[in-house]
């Protein structure tokens, strides 16, 4: 009856296989290609023509063509220094790509290979998705809608225990599931097609579109998960992924004058901040598990004796506490004050993966969990949702603060994401049961498109400042007036801008307005003022961002297009591989607000989405007018007055310049953990340390000491002269005599 449908686990198969023949099969063989037929001739020809600082270099040691061979097989180690020294030492950098991203002359076929093989895959998951979940809005003619409590997909034994439910693999799809498959498979798709010319060249490029279906499996693992078992496997995968994808730049150094990281450094604190938060999610689970004795969703929230209703009755505290531990899992996957500090760090990672973790996997993972376990939350008490939404709350107006001062333009991108997924949570602790978990999902929907717009944006304008200074640069001071140059990434990032800044009859304005309004009529109307603020800050960050990278002081429209280019080289447009992506990104900003039947479509009991009300409500314009607030504030500050003077005013002013560098240092949050980890928490295994040499050890080696001892006394006694031991042996006796009678004697 819903076969269609039954065959959605190949959509999970599809990256699972891309991972394995790319491991097994493309990548070994593109290894053995490359070592035999490029050679150290061929590397040094392609690090001449890639950048002149290597041919500078190179004549600067008097190597000329002499020696060529011997000289090319050092090209890898030396690459780094002649970009340094071709750009003057520049403090910060440490070269060109083959410092942070070892190049290859050419990309044999066998690497093109298993970027073909993810990317064809992935199509098919991604058309698969798209078919289904037309066919679940009915809009295949012959084909049913998924029943309301959907479907299972594949089941499997693992273990039993008379106590409890069975332990069962099980994937399951819904209309939950399926819309977030929609989301993962399409960005991920365009994600891996942008990656084609975004990562050209790379000596990596197999790995990194291994890691890439790895990465989309794991997330996808997630959203089909029946139980929480399996979603926890899905979860840790999640976060095994983006450690391989956030480091994959394994030779990149740490920029402290950037306060930026290395790549390895970023990889270990988003693994080590997640497993913080997993740890009250596993507590969390197991509550839940030793209570009613399941893992399972369904059963979960039913009302057998396996439910929370009736496992947990007369102990709701006991249920709430479960839920709220189970929320610190999607505070840590999540970024959400306190564990939001690795975010910003994963920022050293690809900008693909960037755009890839922001907008459909790691972090959407987090409300992803929350919306599937929505009714569990609805069971508990009202104290488990007002901790979601006030963790989102305050995240999201404490995350829109930094990101007005941030220079570094993934930087700015991070916090965006940081504060949005705030909005999320509020929306999901705010909607109660007549909305169901469809405002916080709505937003996470909409804000996929235009935040992997607005990544890959900005990793089309890196590329090309790349290529045009032969260094990586990210500062937005370093650009400025490349909406001349690069108009279709300009163009889009603008759109993507808009949309998340709430600008009316694009995406991001519907999904953010609804779940504002929500707070204010359900009363909770300190978390309708932070989202409202929060709307207007993150209006004003975003054009920043906008005005200093692409338009400027002098350009066309006032500024706003083009203007002084305060770079180095001159940038062009990035390719079409590149370019592609954005325009569909684009189009998806615009529409997919328009999904008027969302929330209909994962609760049958929640309301449609009122367009006419969002459009005939005051608060909705007071919205949009902080945000158009926020943009001319923005317009003032750098295109008309501009930011060098800007700059001066603050830097001249004590309290201006005390607020500016608390929010360009992220509230010193990272220097406090950082304290944390190196004198509480290091000087604790000290003492731990201490404790176990001196007191455990000293008693273990003190007690051998003591016998040590006592026995080279004791041979002492061992002479071998007969006369000796007889004297002891009578001796014994008389002194045993001795005791015998006065004790006779006493008695």
């Amino acid at each position: 009856m819903y076969g269609l449908y039954e065959y959605a686990w190949l959509i999970l198969a599809a990256p699972l296989a891309s991972f394995a023949v790319i491991v097994f099969g493309t990548r070994m063989a593109d290894l053995w290609s490359r070592h035999h037929g490029q050679t150290a001739q061929d590397y040094a020809a392609y690090l001449r023509e890639a950048d002149p600082a290597f041919a500078a270099w190179e004549t600067a040691r008097g190597s000329g063509g002499h020696g060529e061979q011997q000289h090319a097989a050092q090209a890898a180690g030396h690459a780094g220094e002649a970009a340094h020294a071709g750009h003057g030492g520049e403090a910060g950098h440490h070269g060109d790509p083959y410092d942070d991203d070892p190049t290859v002359p050419y990309l044999t076929p066998w690497a093109k290979l298993s970027g073909y093989v993810g990317v064809v895959l992935m199509l098919l998951s991604c058309l698969y998705s798209w078919v289904l979940l037309f066919a679940s809005l009915g809009l295949l003619p012959g084909t049913p809608r998924l029943p309301e409590e959907g479907i299972t997909l594949f089941s499997y034994t693992w273990g039993s225990d008379a106590a409890f439910q069975p332990y069962t693999i099980a994937f399951h799809l819904d209309n939950l599931a399926l819309a977030m498959t929609v989301v993962v498979t399409t960005v991920s798709l365009l994600v891996q097609f942008y990656s084609q010319g975004y990562m050209a060249q790379s000596a990596g490029y197999a790995r990194f579109f291994a890691y890439l279906s790895l990465f989309a499996f794991s997330m996808l693992t997630i959203v089909f998960a029946a139980n929480f078992l399996v979603i926890f496997v899905g979860w840790e995968l999640v976060g095994l992924s983006s450690y391989l994808l956030i480091g994959f730049w394994i030779n990149k150094r740490a920029k402290p004058a950037e306060e930026r990281p290395a790549p390895s450094s970023a990889a270990l604190q988003a693994f080590v901040m997640n497993r913080i938060g997993d740890v009250g999610f596993i507590l969390g689970i197991m509550i839940l598990f030793a209570t009613t004795g399941t893992f399972d969703f369904a059963t979960l929230a039913g009302n057998g004796p396996h439910g929370v209703a009736q496992a947990f009755a007369g102990n709701q505290a006991l249920l709430t506490l479960a839920m709220i531990l189970v929320f610190c899992g999607a505070i840590g996957k999540s970024a959400q004050v306190p564990l939001h500090t690795w975010l910003p760090s994963a920022m050293e990672g690809p900008t693909p993966v960037s755009a890839l973790i922001h907008a459909a996997t790691m972090v959407a993972a987090g409300v992803y969990m929350v919306a599937r376990t929505f009714a569990l939350f609805s069971a508990a008490g009202p104290q488990a949702f007002e901790v979601v939404a006030w963790i989102g709350g305050i995240t999201a107006i404490f995350a829109a603060t930094i990101g007005l001062t941030q220079t570094d333009f993934k930087r700015v991108l991070a916090f965006s994401t940081i504060s949005q997924l705030g909005y999320m949570f509020v929306g999901l602790g705010v909607a109660g049961t007549e909305i169901g978990p469809g405002a916080g999902m709505f937003h996470l929907f909409t804000h996929a498109f235009f935040k992997a717009l607005l990544f890959l944006g900005a990793g089309s304008v890196l590329h090309a400042l790349h290529h045009a200074m032969h260094r990586e640069v990210q500062d937005m001071r370093l650009m400025g007036g490349l909406a001349r140059f690069m108009p279709v990434t300009a163009a889009t990032w603008l759109i993507a801008g808009l949309s998340i800044s709430g600008f009316p009859f694009l995406s991001g304005f519907y999904s953010k307005e609804t779940l504002i309004s929500l707070a204010f009529e359900h009363g909770n109307y300190g978390l309708w003022a932070i989202t409202l603020v929060t709307a207007g800050l993150t209006a004003f960050y975003m054009f920043r961002a906008f005005f200093l990278a692409f338009g400027g002081k002098g350009g066309a429209l006032g500024g706003i297009w083009g203007g002084p280019y305060r770079g180095e080289g001159t940038p062009h447009e990035s390719p079409v591989t590149m370019t592609l992506p954005l325009v569909i990104l684009a189009v998806f900003s615009i529409f997919a607000g328009y999904w008027v039947g969302f929330f209909q479509y994962l609760d049958p009991h929640a309301p449609l989405l009122d367009l006419g009300k969002i459009f005939s409500d005051g608060l909705t314009w007071l919205g949009v007018a902080l945000s158009l607030l926020g943009i001319a504030w923005a317009y003032v500050l750098y295109c008309a007055v501009g930011w060098e003077r800007v700059h001066k005013v603050v830097e001249a002013n004590a309290v201006l310049r005390f607020f500016h560098r608390l929010l360009l240092h992220r509230y010193y949050v990272d220097t406090l953990y950082d304290w944390i980890v190196r004198y509480v928490v290091l000087g604790l295994c000290h003492v731990a340390a201490a404790f176990d040499r001196f007191v455990v050890d000293g008693i273990v080696n003190g007690v051998a000491g003591l016998v040590m001892e006592l026995g080279s006394g004791l041979r002492r006694a061992e002479t071998g002269k007969v006369q000796a031991y007889m004297t002891v042996f009578f001796g014994g006796i008389a002194v045993f005599a001795v005791v015998v009678f006065v004790l006779a004697t006493l008695r």
